[in-house]
């Protein structure tokens, strides 16, 4: 109950920033560390005598047992992950929204979200986890339309319709699964853990019909894929990460993304073998293409927001690759455990990455007045501990080793190529092309001759240069000690396979 406790908190404090308005910024500031503080306590207290593949502190409230609605809640080790992830995300987007440039109604927009990924990430009910999954978009779509750019009506607009239908294609396959679950069966429940064990059996599976059982399949995979996203449903993405403001591209890159990745890891990650070897080969390519595809494009950016939102989703391209893989893999066991793993170690790290990469460029645009490469140039004369920042998060987006984007990305090519075998070398190219443009990137915005048109602009310092060291200690250690995420995250995957 320890968890359900949290969800409410973080629940009750969007209500709370919205009524003490001018106090709302430092509330919400407290309460998303208190939250984060809160979260890792349970992962300490709930996984510390070990890790299991199985939900931990499952609770089942029954609300109508006659048509199967419970507000069911559990925690994996997967799950744990990415409510650290969460905690971290949205203590950070708080933290960078400033009390001078918004109203209470974003502090409270910022809590809201929170509350929706916390809830669809404990969530072992599809009605509630599909209510949480919407309840995330609604208060993005306010942030970027009320609070972003100058196209910020078409593109929230844009972002909203998007991934709202995707939305309802998922909506569509729970409803479908539940109808013949009951057919067959004979009992009316959305509870996930009976859903997902049907779709697992042989028996019930070889009585769907054929339609049935790729439309739920389908439905599932196009709303994952459209939220990571995946080309070529990624049409939302750019203008909506650069129309977006910083405390909202935080969220867009490292809690909306998290949301694809969970959807296929953490929930038809048990049955994704029932998408078929040509369904699976579409995923392989689709992973490979937006790899290199969303790598090419970044290097032709000129603002860094917008090259660095590309380089989002070309990270999330390796989960398409890692998911399809880890059952298209002809030795099974060991190199999907390998895959998988990689896989959801790569969306829990991505999202932390984006972070620092994302709140560095923030701070950037604050003392220069600009994020655009070629207006930049040489900014470390001036602000070393801010350029340096920068360079790190940078070089973890690339996967140098050492840093936690090497790990997921090393896991995935590692398991993957018995699957894909020569057909890596697209993923191998679509890494020397994002090593070039971080690389170039960072040269040209940070280093070389100063563009004395910035004038004198200061360094990092004070509570934002704790934050930031924070979080690139974070990626660090993840980088050193990867079981830490890894331990748990294995021992889920390890269950099911």
């Amino acid at each position: 109950m320890i968890i359900l406790g949290i969800f409410i908190w973080v629940l009750l404090s969007a209500l709370i920033a919205i009524i003490l308005k001018d106090k709302s910024s430092i509330f919400t500031k407290v309460s998303s560390i208190l939250t984060l503080i809160a979260i890792i306590l349970y992962s300490v207290l709930r996984f510390s005598s070990g890790y299991a593949g199985g939900f931990i502190s499952q609770t089942n409230i029954a609300l109508s047992k006659s048509v199967g609605i419970y507000f069911s809640i559990g925690v994996s080790g997967f799950a744990d992950a990415l409510l650290i992830l969460t905690g971290i995300i949205f203590a950070a987007a708080a933290f960078v929204t400033d009390r001078k440039l918004y109203p209470s109604s974003m502090f409270m927009m910022i809590m809201l979200t929170e509350a929706g990924m916390i809830g669809l990430l404990i969530s072992r009910n599809f009605l509630f986890f599909y209510v949480f999954w919407e309840l995330v978009l609604v208060p993005v779509y306010f942030i970027i339309g009320k609070f972003g750019g100058p196209r910020k009506d078409g593109v929230s607009l844009k972002f909203f319709v998007y991934t709202h239908i995707a939305s309802i294609f998922m909506l569509l396959s729970i409803f479908a699964l539940y109808s013949y679950y009951d057919l067959q069966y004979k009992v009316l429940t959305f509870q996930m853990s009976e859903l997902l064990q049907a779709m697992q059996n042989a028996t019930f599976t070889s009585a769907l019909p054929e339609i049935a059982k790729y439309f739920i399949l389908f439905g599932f995979v196009f709303a994952f894929l459209v939220k990571l996203p995946s080309f070529p449903v990624h049409a939302w993405l750019a203008d909506s990460y650069e129309q977006a403001p910083y405390p909202g591209t935080i969220i867009l890159a490292g809690a909306l993304s998290a949301m694809g990745g969970y959807g296929l890891f953490g929930i038809i990650f048990p049955f994704g073998g029932l998408i078929g070897t040509a369904g699976l080969d579409i995923l392989v390519g689709l992973g490979l293409v937006s790899i290199a595809y969303f790598a090419l494009t970044a290097m032709f950016q000129q603002s860094m927001k917008r090259m660095m939102a590309y380089a989002s989703a070309a990270s999330m391209g390796f989960v398409t690759l890692a998911f399809a893989s880890a059952f298209l893999d002809p030795l099974k066991s060991e190199n999907a455990l390998i895959v998988a793993s990689g896989g959801m170690f790569q969306i829990a790290t991505h999202g932390i990455i984006m972070l620092l990469v994302f709140a560095s460029i923030y701070y950037i645009m604050l003392k220069t007045g600009s994020d655009r490469i070629p207006s930049l140039g040489g900014i470390y004369r001036d602000a070393p501990f801010l350029s340096t920042l920068l360079l790190g998060g940078l070089l973890a987006s690339l996967g140098l080793p050492g840093l936690a984007g090497f790990v997921g990305e090393f896991s995935i090519i590692v398991g993957s190529f018995p699957a894909i075998g020569y057909w890596i070398f697209f993923l191998v190219f679509g890494m020397l092309i994002t090593a070039s443009y971080h690389i170039w990137a960072a040269q040209k915005a940070l280093y070389g001759p100063y563009n004395e048109k910035l004038g004198k602009i200061s360094d990092i310092g004070g509570a934002p240069l704790a934050m930031l060291l924070l979080v690139f200690v974070t990626i660090l250690i993840l980088g050193v000690f990867p079981v830490l995420f890894f331990g748990p995250i294995q021992a889920y995957a390890g269950g099911i396979i």
